[in-house]
């Protein structure tokens, strides 16, 4: 199965116009004024899609859904939206909103939205697509998906369930590890935070909307998506070795993953808390922008590691991070380069502080002269006991990740 650009605008067209159905019926039925406000296509791996799911404070109704396509559609929001929710469907219920009334009217808010979502897409192909009864699901924090698949009152058969991609059968490939997710943000006008809707079709549901939205001449393996995916945990799998190495505090990589976003879309994805950091060009296959961020304490805190004693200095507190920043940076791409078997030159960086939107939207600006859509890559590194966090977030240029996209994909047979 291959996916081209034009298969992926189709996606996020459809995805979007089903958010902003959704977003209709809630506004309906709770009078909350809803607005989508991000729709991303993403090409992640499960434990990364889950790992969203299990460190929110989250409450989800899924259903799932059959005929022309296959898959599960997920409507999650945050404990405290739930309870909202509750006295808005239910009044005077929001004082229990575990009890049976409360949550049932949660699924039916769920069905209906989701229904609305599903039809969108229904009526691009032509065809019905069914959808079960919703299931409620509430996760608490610290306990895995796999942990509430293992519960003996979990059947897996049943169309329910609590895991998000139940089966192999949700692989986006070859490798079934990773999953082609549609996710979409949508918010109230009182409150940032809001509802998130994500819709996991099958790998072969995936080739019947391609098929559908009509493959161009460019199009481009699945497999080689997924190979890409790999290529950025490894460009932070080294970016991470090279961060620990330099200040001796032991690293993870959290997450990893590529998004296919609107260029507009791209920094409202990202915090409007402060971040401080650095911002380079990297120019060769592919070319674009990286900008290397932690937050004001991440920063003071690898800067102490780098240069020790040297907090009360602020230029010598910047020339650290700048430091940091390069050096992460080159772990980053070196793995790139050495994969596509390419060269990528990087800039000097520069150093920013502000927050994190306004820090990567001039790089947006930049790229919107040229392309509509944007392939946001966002990586997180952490330390085991929170002594920072340091985001990475990649906007490569479209028609030079092609070209990459070209040297990673399989050869004919």
């Amino acid at each position: 199965m291959n996916l081209d650009v034009q298969s992926l605008r189709t996606f996020s067209r459809l995805a979007r116009s089903g958010a902003e159905q959704a977003a209709g019926s809630l506004s309906t039925l709770t009078g909350f004024d809803a607005r989508v406000a991000v729709t991303k296509v993403e090409m992640a791996t499960r434990s990364d899609v889950e790992r969203e799911f299990r460190e929110r404070d989250l409450v989800t109704v899924h259903v799932d859904f059959s005929g022309a396509i296959e898959g599960r559609t997920v409507l999650a929001f945050d404990r405290e939206r739930a309870v909202t929710l509750v006295d808005a469907l239910v009044p005077g219920e929001d004082a229990d909103p575990d009890s049976e009334l409360a949550t049932s009217g949660l699924k039916e808010l769920g069905n209906i939205m989701l229904g609305g979502f599903i039809d969108g897409w229904a009526d691009f192909l032509g065809e019905a697509i069914d959808i079960t009864t919703p299931t409620y699901v509430e996760l608490d924090a610290g306990r895995s998906l796999q942990d509430v698949a293992a519960d003996s009152s979990f059947d897996p058969g049943d169309g329910s369930g609590a895991d998000i991609s139940p089966g192999d059968e949700f692989g986006a490939g070859l490798d079934t590890d990773h999953v082609l997710a549609f996710r979409n943000h949508l918010e109230t006008i009182d409150a940032e935070a809001g509802f998130y809707i994500y819709m996991l079709p099958t790998h072969d549901s995936v080739g019947t909307i391609v098929d559908a939205a009509g493959e161009g001449d460019e199009a481009i393996p699945v497999e080689t998506f997924t190979s890409f995916s790999r290529m950025i945990s490894d460009g932070a799998d080294q970016a991470s070795e090279d961060l620990t190495a330099m200040t001796g505090i032991t690293t993870d990589v959290d997450v990893s993953r590529l998004s296919f976003v609107p260029v507009e879309g791209v920094p409202m994805e990202l915090t409007n808390d402060a971040r401080q950091g650095v911002v380079l060009e990297f120019s060769g296959t592919p070319s674009g922008y990286i900008a290397i961020l932690f937050d004001p304490d991440s920063a003071a805190s690898v800067a102490d590691a780098l240069m020790p004693g040297m907090e009360a200095d602020s230029a010598m507190r910047q020339s650290a991070i700048q430091e940091i920043g390069n050096i992460v940076t080159s772990g980053f791409l070196d793995g790139w380069a050495n994969a596509l078997e390419t060269t990528i030159e990087i800039s000097p960086p520069t150093y920013v502080d502000d927050i994190a939107s306004a820090i990567v939207d001039p790089l947006v600006t930049e790229l919107a002269r040229t392309q509509d859509y944007a392939f946001l890559i966002d990586s997180a590194i952490v330390t085991p006991d929170e002594t920072f966090t340091c985001d990475i977030y990649a906007l490569p240029d479209e028609r030079e990740l092609r070209e990459a996209f070209d040297q990673l994909a399989p050869e004919p047979n």
